[in-house]
């Protein structure tokens, strides 16, 4: 990580000193830092001038010493706070007495490692993000005793150097590393449950939610070894909080040599030429069948619109609200209630006001569909779904199998969501399924984040997209999609686990009590009327 950051500093006109214990070390560094910006030249983003002026930057040293001048020393040492302190402390006895120091740590305190000097208002964090030539994010950390003035340098360098700062607070895992925790432990979890395979979980999360990549090609992307040491580090550091509890199938994957890309295997097997793609398997068989003719949807807001919209598209005859007393005019109802008693009502209710063989599909948000499938007297017509809004941007979507779905009623509920355009995952039953499971718990996570003023909305959503490549803001798109949708899936979680891992951010659950449910409602996380999401007045 060290020789990225050189690399990123000679790139931007800054004389630079890549130290290192041995020279070995060192040379393989220069070697790659050459070797990345020839390439830079091949592609015509460099020229071969500017390359040479570039490499002729950098230097190389095994001595400490040779940092006495330098105006900024960065430290990009192995994740060990002791090694760290004193690593500090040598350089302490060396450097000038207005340089600063800046830590590359992910997830250690900047508090504690500023502790292994004699001057700990000079210490500041700066965390790049691998790699770091092209990464364009850089969170700035200050600890409890640096100097405003500092912060400001730090951040002022990092524009310098090509990133986007943001500033975060010294908690651990700062905004990035935290706040991306579910990311990984949800599907984890998902996985061991039984809820999807592996490939299926990451074909949900990049088609349905927009991510680059799965939870899991991105854990073999990282090294399965190297997400376990933060997820262990931020879970000892919050007093073994549940919410980051690591989980016990990565460990024995570490324990079986599978650490992704870098041994060949993880959750996938590599080769030299990349990823070995295992044959797909055969889809299960259903029966032959055709997407409904005559619907109802039942809901209000963004998402039965959308639905109602894109239904009428697809030429079916629809209808908003539940259907009349005759039987024979719904072959398919489709239930975007929220609050699990009203689900109940609503299907006790139209017992008798629609076939028994016409298909209930209904949003398992807050509720497994078994759950909610309890309130009919046709528990075999029920099937879940599961979806965030907005309706256009979900390539996926998840049909939620329940304990007492039929095999017919579930094939016609897949073929009805594929005639409105959409591509389909048969998933074990669980509320809010996988993506919207997942990406409600980084929400809440944010949550807990903001209420601890560890970061600003606006630098969470930054961080998120600019360090782990997310798709959009989670904040943001939280707002659109409705911070009471949001709430829902946390509390089905909450309640179907019995686990305090699930339990809400009390800041989530304020917002939603006050109304500020986002876009809709006007005011959210960063949709603002005025004030900021904690309430103070804009400046």
């Amino acid at each position: 990580m060290g020789g990225g950051i050189a690399e990123a500093a000679i790139l931007q006109g800054f004389s630079t000193i890549l130290y290192d214990v041995g020279e070995e070390i060192l040379t393989r560094a220069r070697d790659r830092i050459r070797a990345d910006v020839e390439r830079r030249v091949q592609r015509r983003r460099l020229t071969p001038a500017k390359s040479e002026e570039a490499l002729g930057r950098l230097a190389l040293t095994t001595r400490l010493e040779d940092l006495n001048d330098a105006d900024l020393i960065i430290e990009a040492a192995p994740e060990d706070l002791d090694l760290k302190r004193t690593l500090f402390a040598a350089i302490d006895r060396i450097a000038r007495p207005d340089a600063i120091f800046a830590s590359n740590t992910s997830s250690l305190s900047i508090t504690a490692l500023a502790g292994g000097t004699g001057r700990p208002e000079r210490v500041v964090g700066m965390h790049f993000f691998n790699p770091a030539p092209v990464m364009p994010l850089v969170e700035v950390v200050p600890g409890r005793r640096t100097a405003p003035e500092v912060l400001t340098e730090a951040t002022a360098l990092a524009r310098a150097l090509g990133k986007t700062p943001v500033v975060a607070r010294d908690t651990p895992g700062f905004i990035v590393n935290r706040i991306a925790r579910p990311y990984y432990i949800e599907a984890l979890r998902l996985l061991a449950e039984g809820v999807a395979s592996v490939e299926e979980i990451d074909r949900i999360m990049r088609l349905a939610g927009g991510f680059r990549m799965g939870p899991f090609e991105l854990l073999d992307l990282i090294g399965l070894d190297v997400n376990l040491a933060v997820t262990r580090s931020i879970y000892d550091a919050f007093f073994q909080e549940p919410r980051y509890r690591p989980h016990p199938l990565q460990e024995q994957m570490i324990q079986a040599g599978l650490l992704g890309r870098k041994s060949g295997r993880g959750f996938y097997v590599y080769d030299k030429g990349g990823r070995v793609e295992a044959a797909p398997a055969a889809p299960p068989a259903a029966p032959a069948t055709r997407a409904p003719a005559r619907v109802a949807i039942v809901g209000s807001g963004p998402l039965a619109e959308d639905l109602m919209a894109s239904a009428r598209t697809a030429g079916w005859v629809t209808q908003m609200g539940p259907p009349d007393t005759d039987p024979g005019e719904v072959d398919l109802l489709v239930d975007l209630l929220l609050d699990v008693e009203a689900k109940a009502r609503l299907w006790k209710e139209l017992d008798s006001r629609i076939r028994p063989d016409a298909v209930r599909l209904t949003l398992a948000l807050s509720a497994p569909v078994t759950e909610i499938a309890a309130a009919s007297r046709f528990p075999d017509a029920v099937v879940g779904f599961a979806t965030l809004p907005p309706w256009g941007e979900r390539r996926l979507v998840e049909v939620l199998t329940g304990l007492r779905s039929s095999t017919e009623a579930c094939a016609i509920a897949v073929a009805a969501l594929e005639d409105l355009g959409k591509e389909t995952s048969l998933v074990r039953d669980g509320a809010g399924g996988v993506f919207p499971r997942i990406f409600a718990m980084i929400v809440n996570e944010a949550a807990f984040a903001l209420a601890e003023g560890v970061a600003r909305p606006e630098d969470i959503d930054t961080a998120l997209r600019l360090g782990a490549n997310y798709p959009r803001g989670p904040l943001a798109l939280a707002d659109e999609i409705g911070l009471q949708t949001i709430l829902a899936v946390i509390e089905g979680l909450q309640r179907e686990s019995g686990e305090d891992r699930y339990r809400p951010a009390p800041f989530l659950r304020k917002m939603v009590a006050a109304g500020w449910t986002g876009r809709e409602a006007g005011r959210g996380f960063v949709t603002s009327s005025g004030t900021h999401s904690d309430g103070s007045d804009h400046a």
